[in-house]
């Protein structure tokens, strides 16, 4: 005889219940307290309470219950539960037909045990919800990552530290609305499927409209939707939502992620840098309780003045590559074998070349929280030319722990001449072959004719920061349900 597997098994205790008359999963869940007030409680006091069973062991007439539930806080807590058949009568043969996942509804008295163990001396108990699949011990864990992302109801059953994370994750969102609600921001949803995505140099996942028989994209920014919104009166907006890129998987980027961008009129990139230095502070400080945290290894300071450096030195300093002299492909190619460098890829435009050699090379070489400021012009082709330089664009980004980007900014070209011209730069570098390269908004650029007002803007990455926030070297860690090749 072929003996049964836990899954079947499991199935047959269903059909038992259901033949006993139970409903094994009931609409109406009894009025009950948080599992952790019922731990509080002084001895002798009647609670009723939720949770998930996570251990039984049976002794005869009596049988010992382990309850879980998670805390405000992503963790868990743990009740004992004592059962016995002269209290729980014919409830009592429910008991065996109960696995480890199950959910129950239990009332009780409260009561120490000799070892000082909360325990709740079961009067009733219902079952909520069967589970029919078998849960790995606890323990154990579930090893292997892949099977974690794809599993991932599973995986936060079991693993503190996932539900701890994503936890995280929304308290950040939530302090991030909260800080930018206080300054007076509007938080304004706009368009994820677009005609023409732009706002970030990235390729696009398109997809087809068919009722209006055309291709769209999806966002790969919401910058040009809310500077037409600041274009149109409304002064300081923000929105924090999905964005996606058509781009590789690594363990710094997801081809679907959430950023919070804000446009701020009447600003300029220096009042974002002194934004971003007091909200990130505060933000550490609100979510880890301190200002000095430890990322990968890396003992980061965000008590300090933040350092403040300029792109096109920082650059020279780590390459030995001056790029006010290697203007051109031709030139910089020559420099870059002249020192020694190789590149990963092979790409075909100067601007291209730059922001390869400078995520390689520079950027792993900042630890400490750093503001990377004036970024070459054909690296922000949104930005504002910085005064008397012509070449310069007025943009920081915040970089720290070996080249982690957190945040980027910058001030808003609102000259629409001159941004037609970008956009027509940029057409030509798609041409040569750069497919990152942003598209002609011609929309945009007549928003920008009626008028739009001296602007700064600005855009951080959620999940990078909850990643920072929770130690996490996976991007995919901090996403509930990270992008997976499909099975099969």
């Amino acid at each position: 005889m072929i003996a049964k597997s836990e899954r079947e098994i499991r199935l047959d205790k269903l059909k038992e219940l259901v033949r006993m008359g139970v409903d094994p999963y009931p609409g109406q869940t009894p009025e009950h307290q948080p599992l952790a007030e019922v731990k509080k409680l002084a001895v002798g006091e009647i609670a009723a309470t939720v949770g998930r069973l996570n251990g039984l062991r049976t002794h005869g007439q009596a049988s010992f219950l382990d309850l879980v539930a998670p805390d405000s806080l992503g963790g868990e807590e743990k009740l004992q539960l004592y059962g016995q058949v002269d209290l729980l009568e014919e409830k009592y043969d429910l008991v065996k037909y109960l696995d480890l996942g199950d959910y129950l509804w239990v009332r009780g008295e409260f009561f120490l045990t000799k070892t000082g163990e909360p325990t709740l001396k079961l009067q009733d108990l219902v079952l909520l919800a069967k589970s029919l699949l078998p849960i790995p011990d606890s323990w154990q864990g579930l090893k292997d990552t892949e099977t974690r992302y794809r599993h991932r109801t599973l995986d936060f059953k079991i693993n503190s530290r996932a539900r701890q994370t994503i936890a995280t994750r929304s308290k950040i969102i939530q302090a991030t609305r909260q800080y930018f609600d206080q300054l007076g921001f509007l938080e304004i949803e706009t368009p994820i499927l677009q005609p023409i995505p732009g706002g970030a140099t990235a390729k696009p996942f398109v997809t087809r409209y068919n009722t209006l028989d055309a291709n769209f994209y999806l966002r790969i920014s919401s910058e040009l939707y809310l500077k037409r919104l600041v274009a149109g009166g409304f002064e300081k907006v923000y929105e924090i939502g999905p964005v996606f890129r058509n781009e590789g998987l690594s363990h710094m980027h997801s081809p679907e992620f959430t950023m919070c961008e804000f446009y701020w009129a009447y600003k300029n990139y220096r009042d974002l840098i002194i934004l971003t230095e007091v909200f990130i502070r505060r933000l550490v400080k609100q979510i880890t309780g301190q200002t000095t945290i430890t990322y990968q290894q890396h003992g980061l300071d965000f008590a300090k003045p933040f350092q403040v450096v300029r792109f096109m030195e920082l650059f020279t300093t780590e390459t030995g590559i001056n790029l006010e002299k290697a203007t051109n492909q031709v030139k910089l190619l020559a420099e870059i074998k002249k020192v020694g460098l190789e590149l990963d890829s092979q790409p075909s435009t100067w601007a291209e070349t730059v922001d390869e050699l400078f995520k390689k090379a520079v950027r792993p070489k900042i630890i400490q929280p750093t503001f990377v400021i004036d970024y070459p012009i054909e690296l922000s082709p949104l930005a504002k030319t910085k005064p008397g330089s012509p070449k310069i664009a007025e943009r920081f980004q915040l970089l720290l722990a070996g080249g982690f980007e957190l945040v980027n900014a910058y001030t808003e070209q609102n000259d629409p001449l001159l941004q037609q011209e970008r956009f027509r730069d940029q057409a030509k570098l798609r041409q040569a072959g750069w497919d990152e390269a942003q598209m002609f908004d011609a929309n945009y650029i007549e928003s920008l004719k009626f008028g739009l007002p001296p602007t700064a803007g600005w855009g951080m990455g959620i999940d990078r920061l909850a990643m920072l926030l929770t130690d996490n070297y996976s991007i995919k860690e901090v996403i509930a349900f990270p992008t997976l090749r499909p099975e099969g």
